[in-house]
């Protein structure tokens, strides 16, 4: 099973998302998936135009010449994709959403009807569905904030979104491996993401005991409203 995982923060490899993202990498990693993190902020990725281009005179093939091209190779031939992004305006980062955009040469403009639904077709259709985790956090308490992001990739993948790992403590992450009580502190949650990682690779989605223990706060909201609120001062 491949898996690619897109970072979308703009800190890269030193945000906070990253932290969520590589613990259910490594999941899956243990469940035998092979795994491939691709980090936005480091790709020149061009507005999307919204010419259709790619749609009429040149099907599959964007007028921009630039990292997408590689990109959308890599997506095609994914088996899960992982979209993680630190939650900015209650959706995905500027960077991701231009990513979003411009995956619009793997689709054809026809569209088809399946129950009540309309959608695009594929331009190549593909064996197996691809399977879509959404990994996102903020730094205000409260699973409500991601309300219009998780809406957004429900519509996206249509009925292959796989798991949402959504975090509303993100503020802290990178600050848990510098102090000995927050790594006891976040032992339960961490575990819990590897075990994500494994069962969306095994059963291609994530346990209702594992959900349990990703959706709860691992501080109590005072708490880390007032240690968030300090932190501005």
């Amino acid at each position: 099973m491949k898996i690619l995982a897109l970072n979308g923060s703009p800190r890269g490899a030193k945000g906070n998302t990253e932290v969520i993202l590589e613990k259910f990498l490594n999941g899956c990693r243990k469940a035998g998936a092979e795994t491939e993190v691709i980090y936005l902020s480091e790709k020149n990725i061009k507005h999307c135009t919204g010419c259709f281009t790619c749609w009429t005179k040149t099907p599959g093939k964007c007028i921009h010449r630039d990292d997408m091209e590689e990109l959308l190779i890599k997506v095609y031939k994914s088996d899960v994709i992982v979209y993680a992004t630190p939650l900015y305006y209650y959706t995905v980062t500027g960077i991701m959403k231009d990513f979003m955009d411009r995956m619009l040469p793997l689709n054809n403009g026809e569209i088809v009807k399946a129950g009540d639904k309309y959608s695009h077709t594929e331009r190549i259709k593909r064996e197996t569905s691809q399977k879509t985790v959404l990994i996102s956090n903020c730094g205000f308490p409260g699973n409500y904030n991601f309300s219009g992001l998780v809406e957004t990739f429900k519509v996206m993948a249509k009925d292959n979104l796989a798991g949402t790992i959504l975090f509303s403590q993100g503020g802290i992450l990178n600050s848990v491996d510098k102090h000995e009580g927050l790594k006891k502190l976040f032992n339960p949650y961490f575990s819990a993401l590897e075990a994500a990682g494994e069962q969306i690779v095994n059963e291609g989605f994530i346990e209702t005991e594992t959900q349990k223990i990703l959706d709860k706060n691992v501080i109590p909201a005072e708490i880390y409203l007032e240690n968030a609120n300090k932190s501005w001062v």
